[in-house]
């Protein structure tokens, strides 16, 4: 084969030879000159073709021979090798065929064998369940002759927990089982012996319950659940609870019915009460540990269960409370009182809007007598006796709620029916709440009625004293109404909130506010600042330092000293903190019946009486909103871990939100609305009456128009001269202090902008026509710039609110006192840009964000010489 191999190379190709002869033939090609060199490389080229043809048929011819040959022997090589693979796979089948055949008889015989251990063990299982049946049946009856109640409970348990039912039912067992002992069918027997059992122990716990033997109750209730009588051990469980509950509420009761109802003192009704739910919530924590250890497995709302047939006796005795604590506090007739008065006080001053504020001593003698058809402070314990009562029952369904009903997955805590539809939730809903809404809404009305009669204003003589730094009081003088009705707003509508009923609070607070509009701020506070109008030129004043004072008013009892005391002290005024402090002293006169009427009003000749009334008002209504607000906020105000007042007693669904709403969209934003327009619309009046003119007058003395001699200077004396700017000063001072030492923060912050916007009108009108009549030069202007830098200085000191009242005044002081190449910058810009349109992109040229309109501005240059 190798020697074939070596004579086949002789007919093989040789490439590097053809790639030779093909240089040979390319190089003789180029360098050919004639026609017969092309003729010879032709033939040349036409030789070495033939050479190839025949060397390549040659080759082809060899190889042809050998790849048939090799063809051929593969072929045969696969023939033989395909039928002994063949052969070998048919054996190989036959093989398989033999062993899945021995494993389905394989199979077959491992079921058949694990069907007979299967027999065998039900068998086994038969006997030995026929067997433990009547052993148990046989104990039980031994048991029970032998009064071993224990043990026949638990046989009785064994037989219905571990042995099934269609065996005791079957016919074998009901022919080998019984005996002459217990000769009945085994399932006749056990359903007797059940129901022996549920009498012997039904009948030895309410022993052991009369007893109050804890051991032997325990010991019988845990043997109901063996019996499978749950039901039954849980009623007879709820019947001892309930009697224990009915027991310690007729010691209650039988204490409040051995006190006639004249010597009932206030909040034993809503004492008992808690008492009551106190000791229900105490059973179910203390019982309930118990109920879950032998009945949970068997019995898994065995707590609920009892908690349905303990609620109606809760229901029975709260009822009773409630019935009682109606009867004796005799509401029926409290309510046709009620319904018979008709509020004369707050009628008159409605109705009759032209008497004076000296009026108000003989109103409060004419019905003084008042008093003893319904004591005011007599409904007030009523409404928290009967607040407590119902906060008390609110209390208990959250308990119930959470402890009972609440599922960990749902986030929003729901009433349930239990509670719903209670005996007492009915009589809630129409009896105590009816009577409880009545009661506020009278107590809440009447209380200001009081609060208007007794009423006290402060002196303002210890305000007006000059001051070497003037500030803002930090508890400005304001009517003991405002501080009375602080405090009753606050203790109600908390006590409202306590009861936990929306219904409640949302009449409470439509209520109120009906109240507060019309008879605090038209009855009251608009008519007392109507009859306390300024005159005209009318203005507050500060006393001299060595002035003596006139006799004081009746001094605020939101002061240091007593109603009755004597004449108020700066140190006792700067002693009066605390949001109620005053408040509470003022509410003790309301409820009680005292305190001084204001009497008639006696002050130095140089301010009016009524203008400081006005004053008094003024801040009344300010801190009205203050207080109002805070009561409002401190209410609404939530801890971090979300147990705030209204969540705590308003747990279920959504109704603390509810209740945030109701407190912010009824009661404490449509007040701030109305009472900021009467303030704003009091300030102005204020302003038209008192401080108008004087401002006027302070203008015209700051901007002349007599002569040009502020304008036209020639000298930096002139221009320095302070003699204007210290008048200024000393009127601004004059006009300004006694507000600013007298009124409430907010409301000075008002009135000092009323005056500042109409200040900055007055100036501007008096600068235009003072300017046009005289025009003004360089040194004219730079006294101009530093007199106005000074007023703003001086009116806004650090309120850079009030400081962007005066741009438009300041961008003509800048006019004034550019020079022309300074005014041409600043008017290039817009020349350049007028085409574009465009404010922004003027203002970011020019470099001013103008006021003024272009027109106004060439206006304004033209005064300049």
């Amino acid at each position: 084969m190798s020697h074939k191999i070596k004579n086949d190379t002789n007919y093989s190709l040789n490439v590097e030879a053809l790639t030779k002869g093909l240089h040979e033939i390319r190089d003789q090609f180029h360098d050919s000159s004639s026609p017969n060199d092309l003729h010879d490389l032709i033939d040349k080229i036409d030789n070495i073709t033939s050479t190839i043809d025949s060397k390549l048929e040659s080759y082809v011819t060899l190889n042809k021979k050998k790849l048939q040959q090799d063809v051929s022997n593969i072929d045969l090589l696969r023939v033989s090798k395909l039928s002994t693979t063949i052969k070998n796979a048919s054996s190989l089948t036959q093989v398989l065929a033999n062993a899945d055949e021995l494993g389905h008889n394989l199979t077959y015989k491992i079921k058949s064998l694990d069907q007979e251990i299967g027999n065998v063990n039900d068998t086994l299982n038969y006997v030995e369940n026929i067997q433990l049946l009547k052993s148990n049946i046989n104990q039980i009856n031994y048991a029970i002759e032998g009064q071993n109640w224990e043990l026949a409970a638990q046989c009785i348990h064994t037989v219905n927990n571990n042995i099934p039912r269609g065996l005791i039912r079957g016919e074998y067992a009901s022919a080998v089982i019984p005996s002459t002992n217990v000769p009945e069918l085994p399932e006749v027997c056990i359903n007797n012996w059940i129901k022996q059992l549920a009498v012997v122990f039904q009948k030895q716990f309410n022993d052991a319950a009369s007893k109050r033997d804890v051991e032997r109750l325990t010991k019988y209730f845990q043997l109901f659940p063996l019996i499978n009588q749950e039901e039954v051990g849980l009623n007879c469980y709820a019947k001892f609870i309930c009697e224990v509950i009915s027991e310690s509420s007729k010691n209650l009761t039988q204490t409040i019915n051995s006190i006639t109802s004249s010597d009932l003192k206030p909040g034993i009704f809503d004492t008992v009460a808690m008492q009551l739910f106190e000791n229900v919530s105490m059973m179910l924590s203390q019982h309930g540990p118990l109920i879950k250890r032998y009945y949970a497995s068997t019995y898994p709302n065995a707590l609920i269960y009892v908690v349905n047939k303990l609620q109606r006796e809760v229901d029975l005795q709260i009822g009773v409370v409630a019935d009682t604590f109606y009867d004796a506090r005799r509401l029926d007739k409290m309510f046709q009182d009620i319904k018979l008065y008709k509020f004369p006080v707050l009628s008159k001053r409605l109705v009759d809007l032209h008497d004076h504020v000296q009026d108000q001593g003989r109103i409060s003698e004419d019905f003084e007598s008042l008093d003893d058809l319904v004591p005011i402070r007599y409904v007030g314990d009523l409404i928290l006796e009967l607040s407590l009562i119902l906060h008390s029952w609110a209390l208990y369904c959250k308990f119930i709620t959470i402890k009972y009903f609440h599922h960990s997955e749902s986030s929003d805590l729901s009433m349930p029916q239990i509670i719903t539809k209670s005996n007492f939730s009915k009589k809630i809903n129409e009896k105590l709440l009816p009577a409880f809404e009545t009661l506020y809404q009278f107590y809440f009305r009447r209380s200001l009625e009081k609060s208007i009669q007794i009423e006290e204003l402060p002196g303002l003589e210890l305000y007006l004293r000059p001051a070497p730094q003037s500030k803002s009081p930090d508890h400005p003088p304001c009517s003991s109404v405002v501080e009375d009705l602080t405090l009753i707003l606050n203790n109600t509508l908390r006590n409202v909130i306590q009861s936990g009923f929306p219904t409640s609070v949302k009449a409470f607070v439509t209520e109120s506010f009906r109240v507060i509009q019309q008879d605090l701020v038209n009855g009251y506070f608009i008519r007392n600042l109507n009859d306390n109008q300024p005159k005209y030129n009318q203005s507050l004043s500060l006393l001299s330092e060595d002035g003596d004072l006139a006799s004081p008013r009746a001094t605020s009892r939101s002061s240091t000293p007593e109603p009755h005391g004597s004449t108020a002290t700066a140190t006792s005024l700067a002693t009066n903190a605390g949001f109620f402090k005053g408040a509470s002293s003022a509410f003790g006169s309301v409820v009680s019946g005292s305190g001084a009427i204001v009497g008639s009003l006696q002050t130095t000749s140089s301010n009016s009486p009524k203008l400081m009334n006005f004053i008094i008002y003024l801040n009344s209504m300010g801190i009205a909103q203050e207080y109002f607000t805070k009561i409002i906020n401190n209410i609404k105000s939530q801890a971090p871990s979300d147990t705030g007042f209204i969540e705590t007693n308003f747990p279920f669904g959504k109704d603390a939100e509810k209740i945030r709403t109701i407190l912010s969209q009824d009661l404490l934003d449509p007040f701030i609305s109305i009472s900021n327009k009467i303030l704003n619309e009091s300030l102005i009046n204020l302003y038209n009456q008192s401080i108008r003119q004087r401002l006027i007058t302070m203008v015209n003395d700051l901007v002349t128009d007599t002569n040009d001699s502020n304008y036209i200077l020639y000298s930096t004396n002139q221009v320095n001269d302070p003699s204007l700017l210290i008048r200024f000063k000393s009127n601004w001072s004059s006009l300004t202090k006694p507000y600013l030492q007298t009124l409430h923060q907010p409301v000075w912050h008002k009135l000092l902008r009323l005056i500042v916007v109409n200040l900055v009108n007055l100036i501007e009108r008096k600068l235009h026509l003072a300017l046009k009549k005289f025009n003004i030069n360089e040194l004219g202007s730079v006294k101009l710039e530093k007199d106005m830098s000074f007023v703003i200085n001086e009116v806004c000191e650090d309120n850079y609110q009030l400081r962007e009242k005066f741009v438009k005044l300041t961008q003509l002081v800048l006019l004034v006192g550019m020079d022309d190449e300074e005014y041409e910058e600043s008017k290039q810009p817009m020349i350049e840009h007028v085409k574009s349109d465009d404010e922004e992109e003027e203002e970011e040229y020019s470099g001013i964000n103008w006021i003024l309109t272009p027109q106004e501005r060439e206006q304004i240059r033209s005064y300049r010489v």
